[in-house]
């Protein structure tokens, strides 16, 4: 387990929304978020991650994995 931080957060729902193909709607969920909050009573709204959060996440990371490939590639 990791120490709660927004970063892990994230990017534990961005695999979750990949990994199980879920619906990026889902982070906007009053459902889904307050499971988020039940599991860091803490949480502020700050915390949680949105949609455009969510989207922007994995678009980085695609965009980041296309370019270690080609790094790959021209070795």
């Amino acid at each position: 387990p990791h120490a709660f931080s927004r970063e892990v957060v994230l990017k534990r729902v961005a695999e979750f929304v990949v990994c199980d193909d879920q619906s990026l709607a889902l982070a906007s969920k009053a459902t889904f978020r307050n499971c988020l909050v039940a599991m860091r009573p803490s949480a502020t709204q700050l915390d949680l991650p949105t949609t455009h959060d969510i989207c922007m996440y994995i678009h980085n990371a695609f965009v980041d994995l296309l370019k270690d490939l080609k790094d790959n590639i021209q070795v």
